[in-house]
């Protein structure tokens, strides 16, 4: 009778052990997927990476932060393509873009997925995929959207507030010593002179026609047809239809590609 009570207790804590590690493994995946740049892969299939929220440079703080960071997501996707079983790459985007540098990071490696290891990318659109979230998804072999998916914003912006009306009425003064005429230039406290102008528009300009270039080369447009609507629109899922941006669809985790 002992001993029958002993091995009775020895399955319900056997039980009670495998059905822990199996939610703390299952915390783990649903953590990370939900975070930005989250990674899930069915054995032998298609791997699925998220990128949600804003793209940033870096990595992933914790695993509660927001955003999508590309060192953290192009991180993920070497681990995936490098896997033998993962033979193809779903890539989910909700994003409304962000850091140029950032876009064109992810976007790369997108693009090394299937030059280099010969792997199909698809990109799957959720609600938004515009700005820097059309960037990274333009290196993919496919893009499916929603027809009501928000993408589109091709085009680059700078902002740069200045306060110095602001401390003129308080009665601050700011004294500046420089190394050169355009080192304070984005410091906010005086108006740009004409040139600090054209030397910021400058910078926008070459950011703006890299990213056509990135555009007419990932969905094999003649460039001229991409400038006609890069003009920082945003486009419906079916509007980007229309142009060749995007197919109508939807992705499922366990999609042939």
């Amino acid at each position: 009778m002992t001993a029958r009570r002993g091995c009775l207790w020895a399955v319900v804590i056997l039980v009670a052990l495998v059905v822990l590690a199996g939610a703390f493994l299952l915390g783990l995946l649903v953590g990370a997927a939900l975070s930005g740049g989250g990674f899930l892969w069915f054995p032998g299939t298609v791997a699925v990476l998220e990128v949600n929220g804003t793209i940033q440079s870096g990595e992933q703080a914790g695993l509660f932060s927001s955003g999508a960071y590309s060192r953290t997501f192009i991180a993920q996707l070497d681990r995936a393509r490098r896997q033998p079983r993962v033979r193809a790459v779903l890539i989910r985007v909700n994003s409304p873009g962000g850091d140029v540098v950032a876009s064109d990071e992810i976007y790369r490696e997108v693009r090394r997925t299937r030059q280099e290891f010969h792997k199909p990318v698809v990109v799957y659109m959720e609600s938004v995929a515009a700005s820097g979230g059309y960037y990274i998804s333009a290196g993919a072999d496919r893009i499916v959207a929603n027809p009501n998916t928000l993408t589109g914003s091709i085009g680059v912006i700078i902002m740069l507030p200045t306060y110095d009306e602001l401390l003129n009425k308080i009665g601050v003064k700011v004294y500046v010593f420089r190394s050169g005429a355009f080192k304070d230039t984005t410091s906010g406290i005086r108006p740009l002179r004409p040139e600090e102008e054209a030397l910021m528009q400058e910078l926008v300009n070459r950011a703006y026609q890299r990213f056509v270039d990135v555009v007419a080369e990932g969905r094999n447009l003649p460039r001229e047809r991409v400038l006609q609507f890069a003009d920082g629109r945003v486009l419906t899922g079916t509007q980007a239809k229309e142009l060749g941006l995007v197919e109508i669809g939807r992705a499922s985790c366990r999609e042939r590609v």
